[in-house]
């Protein structure tokens, strides 16, 4: 038996993609190892550059946190603690 060469292996993929047959499938119709099958598409398969985490930026441009509650309006700083933040508006409730 003749080794397949990556051409060969890309066209074997379209085929498959584009066919109703799940990969197991088609690999018997074909005669084909399925181990094989995953291992020349993971190969011929454009790699993603892209970056798995990109960083978070502010939604605004503000720096400051407005609180409202009832008739209390209070703007605060928004590089306070949250924890301290969380007491205060407890702190208000009562």
């Amino acid at each position: 038996m003749r080794h397949k060469t990556q051409d060969e292996w890309a066209v074997l993929i379209v085929e498959q993609q584009s066919s109703d047959l799940t990969i197991i499938d088609f690999c018997k119709e074909h005669g084909l190892a399925t181990s094989s099958f995953y291992k020349f598409r993971k190969r011929l398969q454009p790699q993603d550059t892209t970056p798995k985490f990109i960083q978070a930026k502010p939604a605004g441009t503000s720096s400051a946190i407005s609180v409202n509650l009832g008739d209390i309006s209070v703007t605060i700083s928004s590089s306070c603690e949250p924890v301290w933040l969380a007491s205060f508006i407890k702190a208000l409730q009562v």
